[in-house]
């Protein structure tokens, strides 16, 4: 009798198992369920509804699973992994790393399960962790692809990109169609100043996945960078099929002008996207599209709208995210160089091409006083949340008591954190006005009652560049496109002058270098 009874459910176990490997989940389910009603226990039924609860996404349930069959037996080594993935995946990754350990502590020989604690690590930015675990996978299975492409993107993180492109070589080698490894080496290439190999990385990411939308927009970054403009704005335009583009496309029912059809008579939409230092820098063409005899609704956001009336009396402005008029066509502002076929020759490098109310320059100099020393506006950081943030801005407390005493410091920034503001009350070098500098209409009017500025590449730079006013922008290592490479000037603004970090990424170098008027 208890052979049959046993034979009875080892069929419906393996029933179960069928009808789970075949996607047919609720058969599964009521199998292994018929299995725990004489079986409360059983670590099969329970494993498999567990994983099945988890294809559902099923979360909860599928924890609460994983966590019943480690109670009934603390040795379940599937279930320390599957529990793990689980919580790696939630975004737990803390637990993930318990579970894994427990698994690892099972089983020392297992390759995927130190892989996978490496990827928790590296949720939780323990990059020397991570390394080490991707590292002792690979003493385990010397051809674990999946392993040199996680160690790799640590390697990346940890800023070591020599060691980066080595194990994205090594994962290449072992897989030679991993799109992804040619685009993350290519970053990894990019990061280390090697521009030319990391454009035929990201090429050769597309074209082994031509769905790959990712590497034609970085090796875009990489052409424009280098200054092949022509090559450069087409594949610009990827950027709107790129999974980490941030700006949302508008999906207008007119169609997109790209400069081949006759805007006479008709009107156009001209929007704003990325940043607000964008919009600044590609404002230049509203004018050029004036000329071709059309009318030009420009959406912009409302810190800006102010500013952008200086641009032409007719164009009417329009803030972002309210109701839109009609019009006949429409063009995001960063594809008006392609539209224009834009080469570096050809920028329309005019400035000031923005202009400020004379009044509000005359009403700052007099909130400034009696000028005594030539005034320098400071911006040392930009936007926290831009993803380049932290290797574009620099930590005021860096570099407060290293200005110079023989100059008036204004801060330009509108916004500052506290310790920021401790900082600028002790040293008594700067200047902060804070929510009375406004909009950019009156941030400019501040910048026109200054000698220069002093800045980090943010907004202000290509707001003081539009004026026409003398700028002095501190680049990373590896600065965004727009500023080309190896240049100390911009043929997008005559009175800026750069000043760039070397391969040993430090601000000493550029700030020694900047040249202020004294």
């Amino acid at each position: 009798m208890q052979t049959k009874k046993k034979m009875t459910e080892t069929s419906l176990l393996l029933s179960a198992y069928k009808h789970q490997q075949n996607g047919q989940w609720t058969d599964a389910i009521s199998l292994y369920k018929d299995v725990l009603k004489t079986q409360p226990h059983n670590l099969q039924a329970l494993f498999g509804i567990a994983e099945i609860a988890q294809k559902l996404n099923q979360n909860d349930t599928a924890l609460s699973l994983f966590s019943q069959i480690i109670s009934f037996d603390p040795n379940y080594l599937k279930a320390y992994q599957c529990r793990g993935h689980l919580l790696r995946m939630l975004g737990k990754p803390e637990g993930a790393i318990a579970d894994f350990s427990a698994a690892i502590a099972l089983d020392g020989a297992a390759a995927d399960i130190f892989n996978s604690r490496g990827i928790a690590h590296c949720q939780m930015l323990n990059f020397d962790e991570a390394i080490a675990d991707f590292s002792w996978a690979l003493s385990l299975n010397k051809n674990f692809a999946d392993a040199f492409y996680n160690r790799a993107l640590a390697y990346r993180k940890a800023d070591n990109f020599a060691r980066a492109i080595d194990d994205y070589t090594s994962t290449i080698d072992l897989k030679p169609n991993h799109f992804q490894a040619y685009n993350n080496r290519g970053i990894a290439y990019r990061e280390a100043g090697q521009i030319d190999k990391a454009c035929a990385d990201f090429l050769k990411s597309s074209e082994i996945n031509p769905g790959f939308h990712d590497g034609y927009w970085n090796a875009s970054l990489c052409l424009l960078m280098g200054g092949d403009y022509e090559k450069g704005w087409k594949l610009y335009e990827n950027r709107w099929s790129s999974a980490g583009f941030t700006s949302q496309r508008r999906n207008f029912s007119a169609p997109l002008w790209l400069g081949k059809d006759s805007l006479a008579g008709k009107t156009i939409l001209l929007h704003s996207e990325q940043g607000l230092g964008d919009s600044l820098q590609f404002c230049r063409y509203v004018p050029l599209v004036e000329n071709l005899g059309c009318h030009i609704i420009l959406e912009v956001e409302k810190p800006l709208m102010n500013i952008m009336r200086s641009l032409s009396n007719s164009i009417e402005i329009i803030e972002k995210n309210t109701a839109l008029p009609h019009f006949d066509y429409h063009c995001p502002l960063m594809s008006l160089p392609l539209a224009f076929k834009t080469k570096l020759k050809t920028i329309p490098d005019e400035t000031p091409y923005l202009r400020v109310n004379k009044d509000r320059v005359a009403w700052w100099r007099t909130k400034l006083g009696p000028k005594k020393r030539p005034r320098i506006g400071l911006v040392w950081r930009g936007n926290p949340n831009h993803p380049n943030d932290q290797k574009r801005s620099i930590q005021l407390r860096d570099i407060i008591h290293k200005l110079p005493d023989d100059l008036d410091w204004i801060s330009l920034h509108k916004d500052i954190f506290d310790d920021e503001e401790k900082l600028i009350n002790a040293s008594k070098k700067i200047s902060h006005f804070g929510e009375i500098i406004g909009d950019f209409a009156e941030t400019g009017a501040l910048c026109e009652a200054l000698d220069a500025i002093l800045c980090v590449d943010t907004s202000i730079a290509h707001l003081g560049g539009a004026l026409g006013l003398p700028v002095h922008v501190l680049l990373p290592y590896v600065p965004d496109f727009r500023w080309l490479s190896g240049r100390a000037d911009s043929p997008w603004y005559p009175s800026l002058r750069l000043y760039r970090q070397g391969p040993e990424r430090s601000w000493a170098e550029p700030m020694q270098n900047v040249t202020l008027p004294i």
